[in-house]
């Protein structure tokens, strides 16, 4: 007797099973469901559009810097060179390929500008090349003489010292030959600076007699400034 009452209590102490839900409920649900689905969705679409505009729009940009930067390199060699308008056209797109297929791939080929230059070489006659590279030689005297100008600056030299001393460092510096594109010749182009400061350098020495005191000691600190640090 005693049992059958404490099973009787544990029947009634029990949690009542919940109704049933009704079909409207249930409808209710699933409509919410499928709202909250369709949400993510309009999100991750949303988000692959912005995606695919940040693509494109680089795309768009990588390929318009391209095309300025080969109407930079080939237009000032083209007159130079008296290259005709087809002629330096298609020079144009070839630089512009070269561009692109650089921003394609992601391993950089030591050797890829060097296969380059001996393409452009090819499609130019034996006077253009010559004009070219005489170009290309006289563009780096130009910026070694600018260079050392902003030392002669920087030590207030006047006119005519600067002169002497741009003259100086110049007879020490020897520019390469036959160089038609930069990249192909990184360590030439890297030597350049360093070899103006050393150029430099050795010849404040020489104008001792010409530069004071105090000009040779602001142009070696303006030297020391510039130089690489050891590390």
């Amino acid at each position: 007797m005693f049992q059958a009452l404490l099973l009787a209590s544990a029947v009634i102490l029990q949690d009542p099973k919940p109704a049933a839900k009704t079909v409207e409920e249930r409808l209710q649900e699933l409509d919410q469901k499928l709202a909250s689905l369709e949400k993510k969705q309009k999100t991750l679409a949303d988000e692959n559009a912005a995606m695919e505009k940040q693509i494109v729009d680089r795309k768009a940009q990588v390929e318009k810097m391209a095309r300025v930067q080969a109407d930079m390199m080939i237009t000032p060699y083209a007159k130079a060179a008296q290259i005709s308008e087809q002629q330096t056209a298609d020079l144009k797109e070839m630089w512009y390929g070269w561009l692109m297929e650089d921003d394609r791939s992601k391993v950089k080929e030591p050797g890829r500008w060097v296969a380059r230059e001996a393409v452009f070489k090819s499609k130019l006659t034996p006077e253009q090349l010559a004009l070219v590279t005489r170009k290309i030689r006289d563009d780096q005297v130009q910026n070694t003489k600018a260079s050392l100008s902003m030392f002669s600056r920087s030590a207030k030299l006047s006119p005519e010292k600067s002169a002497a001393l741009e003259k100086a460092a110049l007879g020490k510096i020897s520019f390469p030959e036959g160089i038609v594109l930069a990249w192909a010749h990184p360590q030439e182009m890297a030597n350049a600076w360093g070899q103006a400061l050393m150029a430099l350098e050795s010849s404040l020495s020489e104008l001792s007699a010409t530069l004071t005191e105090e000009e040779v000691q602001a142009l070696r600190k303006t030297l020391d400034q510039w130089k690489p640090r050891q590390r």
